[in-house]
């Protein structure tokens, strides 16, 4: 999708959130100097034609060239990692015991896009999943997806955040379970980028050990033109199913045209553009089978 008006004043803010978030003491100045070299390739980019994640990895590379760390993140990712971890056995016998296990695992992996510090939306990951009600799903379209997963044989998963890589895993678990001759692909960032997932993540939660897990592009989305070869090769896989989480992933394949494809939006509505595009409320589960709208 084409940059919004709301994205404008988000992406300054998050320099700011981001700043506050990593060097709680940096100085105003800094602050400000980093906003204006942003300002800077706003000005001297053609923003009208690349979306909101396009440009948010040129914010964040400007975030890391003033730290002077290539992933200022690194901590943080790995304590969201371990904080996922510490509840996965719960939730897998929760799911497990769930009267549809497939859809419990579901919520769940919705549950885990709550972590994503570029967003407006307060996290509070511990909270969201003792009190997941499946009615918080306000779009749901898991009955079409399990369709769709029954007349394929390729499901390429769009990874978004550490510590939410844990949830994914999970419902990856559960889908082998159900659909056993199904090739499940899992990719995620090619470079550190704000929170999301890395191989470095796959690898730490043994996610490398159950499926296929490729890397894509460090954009904060879907940049088909800087990813890998070997993601375009199955993103452009004809017949299979892409299970697209987050917002950054939505936003890039957003009025997006995929060929012979089946492809799913599964999110948590963090902003004010997400209740625009869906209807919704900041805070609601989005489960929508992509169609031409959307």
């Amino acid at each position: 999708m084409k940059l919004e008006p709301e994205c404008i004043g988000c992406l300054f803010d998050q320099i700011l959130k981001t700043f506050k978030l990593l060097k709680p003491d940096i100085s105003r100045e800094i602050i400000i100097s980093a906003q204006k070299k942003f300002m800077r390739c706003l000005i001297n980019t053609d923003i009208d034609e690349k979306p909101a994640p396009i440009l948010g990895k040129l914010l964040y590379e400007i975030v890391a060239e003033v730290l002077g760390e290539d992933d200022p993140f690194s901590s943080l990712k790995e304590e969201y990692n371990r904080l996922a971890l510490e509840h996965y056995d719960e939730l897998k016998d929760l799911i497990e015991k769930a009267r549809d296990p497939l859809f419990e695992a579901i919520i769940i992996a919705a549950l885990g896009n709550t972590i994503d510090f570029a967003s407006q939306h307060e996290i509070n990951l511990i909270s969201d999943i003792k009190n997941f009600n499946s009615e918080n799903l306000v779009i749901n379209d898991y009955f079409e997806f399990r369709e769709s997963l029954k007349n394929t044989n390729h499901l390429l998963i769009l990874g978004d955040n550490s510590g939410e890589i844990v949830f994914d895993k999970l419902l990856v678990e559960t889908i082998k379970k159900f659909y056993s001759n199904l090739q499940i692909i899992y990719s995620v960032r090619s470079a550190p980028i704000i929170n999301d997932a890395t191989i470095k993540d796959a690898k730490a939660i043994s996610l490398t050990e159950l499926i296929n897990v490729i890397e894509s592009s460090s954009t904060p989305g879907v940049d088909i033109n800087t990813s890998t070869e070997e993601f375009k090769n199955h993103f452009y896989l004809a017949g299979g199913v892409i299970l697209s989480k987050g917002q950054g992933n939505f936003e890039t394949l957003h009025n997006t045209d995929i060929p012979r494809k089946e492809v799913y939006y599964l999110l948590k509505a963090k902003c004010n553009l997400m209740e625009r595009i869906f209807g919704v409320k900041i805070g609601d589960l989005i489960f929508k089978r992509k169609t031409r709208e959307f």
